[in-house]
């Protein structure tokens, strides 16, 4: 599909994607100046898709903030990485849900994630938090692969280590990719309410999540192998990782409210925080996941709230856990059918280069809701 038109309410206006070709974008401008975030003298922000399309953001509809187009402009080859972060994003949210009753559906248009975003719910927390995550992780990656002009691997880390190892290599650039996701990320968010603490909370504990969760990677060095000496950096976590730590959190999340000092001498600055609602529990960390209305039960469809309802979902009839029939169900029953599958199988390698499989065909049992 190309780049996903989906940015939850981190861009106040979605990324449309046009189709175009660059000859009549260069007619359009050929004065060579800025052609909104083109640069018509650059391809490095040009996106292909499978079928080698050029897939160009049409500026001239401001679905990008100013500030935002200003970054891209001023870092040739991230669009691409805000791209593969995002796609990568929604892929690990599904992933994620994929046996809850809010499984993060998506939908073609410019409402990617539905109404869902315009909640203060736990799964409205999720989605920022993740999208902020993916886009981080995306862009620290590139960085270390040379892929943006802009930055490089981290190579502040230097010198002896431990007794019998040293930093070297290339770390992946974290710092580099933080800064732009808040910078790129956040600027999207507007206004001063409950919601706009809220969706920046939650942008933070993304990063801050990808951040926290890197680890050591080392290389051994020494005669046959003995490593006598090790070179070591900082490897950014899978995706998956940073999904799983998320998730977690997704299930404790903090329920706030806006942070009352009860001094009217206090900045504005200042009143601007959140609280936890149970004055008996803690402060959310830069850590946690916020949230400020209850989550719907999304067993049925609601068009005013925009859920699909679980009916027609596969479920496990055995488990009694989320993705069971009973929970997954909201307790309407669910219907038994057989399918026949047919499956390549058995298949034996022939030298030199042949591979011939049978063809098995069993009976699947396959439960799904009412």
């Amino acid at each position: 599909m190309g780049l996903w038109a989906l940015l939850p309410g981190w861009v106040s206006a979605t990324l449309l994607l046009a189709l175009a070709a660059l000859p009549a974008a260069l007619a359009a401008n050929s004065s060579g100046r800025w052609w909104g975030i083109v640069n018509v003298a650059s391809s490095t922000n040009l996106l292909t898709d499978s079928k080698s399309l050029q897939l160009v953001l049409e500026p001239s509809l401001q679905l990008l903030s100013r500030k935002q187009r200003r970054l891209i402009r001023q870092n040739p080859g991230i669009l691409h990485s805000v791209s593969g972060g995002l796609q990568s994003a929604v892929r690990e949210c599904k992933w994620q849900f994929r046996n809850r009753r809010w499984n993060c559906p998506t939908a073609p248009g410019p409402h990617l994630f539905g109404k869902i975003v315009n909640r203060g719910c736990r799964e409205t927390a999720f989605i920022f938090a993740i999208t902020s995550a993916g886009v981080t992780h995306s862009v620290a990656r590139s960085c270390s692969e040379g892929s943006i002009e802009s930055c490089t691997c981290d190579y502040r880390r230097r010198g002896p280590g431990g007794p019998d190892w040293h930093w070297g290599g290339c770390s992946d650039n974290i710092d580099f990719g933080r800064l732009f996701g808040r910078e790129f990320v956040d600027s999207g968010e507007k206004g001063r309410d409950l919601r706009f603490l809220m969706n920046l909370h939650n942008n933070e504990a993304g990063r801050t999540t990808v951040f926290s969760e890197m680890r050591q990677e080392c290389k051994c060095h020494g005669m046959s192998g003995s490593c006598t000496v090790r070179t070591c950096w900082m490897r950014l976590p899978t995706l998956r990782a940073v999904g799983d730590v998320l998730r977690d959190r997704f299930d404790g999340a903090s329920r706030v409210l806006y942070g009352n000092r009860g001094n009217n001498r206090a900045s504005r600055a200042e009143l601007l925080r959140l609280e936890p609602e149970d004055p008996a529990h803690k402060p959310p960390s830069p850590h946690d996941l916020v949230y400020f209305e209850k989550s719907p039960n999304f067993c049925t469809y609601s068009g005013r709230l925009g859920t699909a309802g679980t009916a027609g979902r596969a479920c496990n009839s055995s488990s009694p856990a989320l993705d069971g029939c009973e929970l997954l169900c909201c307790g309407r029953g669910h219907r038994t059918r057989t399918q026949r599958v047919t499956e390549r199988c058995n298949c034996t390698f022939h030298w030199c280069c042949h591979v011939s499989c049978r063809n098995c065909t069993h009976t699947r049992v396959l439960h799904e809701c009412l």
